[in-house]
């Protein structure tokens, strides 16, 4: 594009079909914690990284192709400002208005649909975009933005595209020599903590530290993100001292989880998930899970801290992460829908989690009369609350027997035991053992042998 092209865009152009009150909404009620703008940039970024991958995979012909893939990300805090940088596939002018100057457009959600024909699209799994209203969250904390970006086309002119979050935008030439895009952001009064490098790493490693990419913060470029995701590799592939590390990492709990299950899943959705089986019911005080709920990760993308919509009440102790690339997320991206796919999670869930402590009394009954001490009371509750799941608990319950006070046995094991007349269970209940055993109400049993 000539600079006579650009003329066009000299004069501030209006936001296509939208409203000072639309973006009013973006920027100050759609999201309730102002720094996931930072997660949306930096998915923005990513897409655009994993489509400069892609078409250098299938066109060779590509402005700075050594380029490393990765973003970079530097505050200047005497300035006040917040620049997010890619070598990603980069954009035209026209694509800088189209792509940012139509709200809830999406350049990464377009290029898959054009790209679902195509045999490599194999290579496009990483890509996380669905809306286009996340590059606009950046308004929370910005007075000033200013969007440069050159696109991976080799002669394409860099272009510049510029905001206060009004209801216009300006584009015109950039210097930008690069391949990619830069987002500047002067920062409002209220938001300087972000021109904080500490701050701005610690946001990377809440919200983006599984993203594929390196993730550069500072001056030094420090890597920020550690970009593998243990839930995301296969399970053979995995040691077991490799989750016990994970879960300490994830709780700061002491103790060793009880017994753990790794899943990937393809259908009837796709899914990873690592569950974990606390040594106890009750968090630790050094936990820094402080509430119930599986951390929930769309794409790799942390979406919620504590979601409980993927878990019954009765099963509330188990920890994790779950992954899907199915997820149906609203529009900002912080919530899911609730819908048929998170039903099919849950149901993949629970039954896993059966499944686990099934095998750990089979396989380990020491292993499992150590988390039965433990869950005694959270397993009794869940087979008399959980309706939907009462039978799935019932196997793992134990009582004492009259034969072995001091085994645990389940109700399997009592029926396997049973006379070839006996047609009930019985039972007695009472403070202890001890007394129960010397009850005068198992006379009549003992004399029956």
């Amino acid at each position: 594009m000539t600079d006579q092209d650009l003329s066009e865009f000299s004069q501030p152009v209006h936001f296509k079909a939208e409203t000072q009150q639309l973006l009013n909404i973006l920027i100050h009620s759609l999201y309730t914690e102002r720094e996931v703008f930072l997660r949306e940039l930096i998915s923005n970024a990513s897409d655009a990284l994993t489509r400069m991958n892609f078409e250098m995979l299938t066109n060779r012909d590509v402005l700075d192709p050594q380029a490393e893939l990765a973003i970079w990300i530097t505050a200047d805090a005497q300035n006040h400002n917040l620049t997010i940088r890619d070598t990603g596939i980069g954009m035209t002018a026209e694509e800088l208005a189209e792509n940012l100057g139509t709200i809830a457009h999406s350049g990464a959600r377009a290029f898959l649909e054009a790209s679902q024909k195509d045999a490599a699209n194999g290579k496009l799994s990483e890509i996380i975009g669905q809306f286009g209203v996340g590059f606009y969250s950046a308004f929370m904390v910005a007075e000033k933005i200013t969007v440069n970006s050159r696109s991976a086309r080799p002669g394409a002119q860099a272009s510049s595209w510029v905001s206060t979050g009004s209801d216009t935008f300006t584009i015109g030439p950039s210097t930008k020599t690069e391949r990619g895009t830069e987002v500047l952001i002067q920062l409002k009064g209220d938001a300087y903590e972000f021109a904080s490098d500490a701050r701005l790493r610690e946001i990377v490693k809440k919200h983006s530290d599984f993203i594929p990419y390196p993730i550069y913060v500072g001056e030094k470029n420090e890597q920020a993100n550690q970009q593998t995701a243990l839930w995301r590799k296969i399970p053979r592939q995995v040691a077991e001292k490799e989750y016990d590390e994970f879960y300490k990492q994830f709780t700061l709990d002491v103790d060793k989880p009880v017994a753990y299950a790794h899943m990937a899943v393809d259908a009837p959705v796709q899914m990873y998930a690592i569950l974990f089986i606390p040594a106890s019911p009750e968090r630790g005080i050094l936990s820094i899970r402080r509430q119930d709920g599986l951390k929930l990760y769309a794409r790799k993308v942390l979406i919620q801290e504590y979601c409980l919509d993927l878990l019954p009440e009765s099963l509330r102790f188990v920890q994790g992460v779950v992954d899907s690339e199915d997820l149906p997320l609203n529009v900002s991206r912080e919530s899911v829908q609730s819908t048929r796919i998170m039903a099919q999670l849950k149901k993949l869930i629970v039954a896993k989690i059966f499944e686990t402590l099934t095998n750990l009394a089979r396989t380990k009954p020491e292993e499992y009369s150590k988390f039965w001490k433990n869950y005694t009371r959270v397993i009794k509750e869940g087979a008399a609350t959980d309706a939907e799941n009462q039978d799935s608990f019932l196997p793992l319950l134990r009582y004492p027997t009259l034969s072995d006070p001091q085994k645990l046995a389940s109700l399997d094991d009592y029926v396997i035991a049973m006379k070839p007349d006996q047609k009930k269970i019985y039972y007695i209940v009472g403070d202890d053992n001890r007394s129960v055993i010397k009850s005068p109400h198992l006379e009549i049993f003992r004399k029956s042998g």
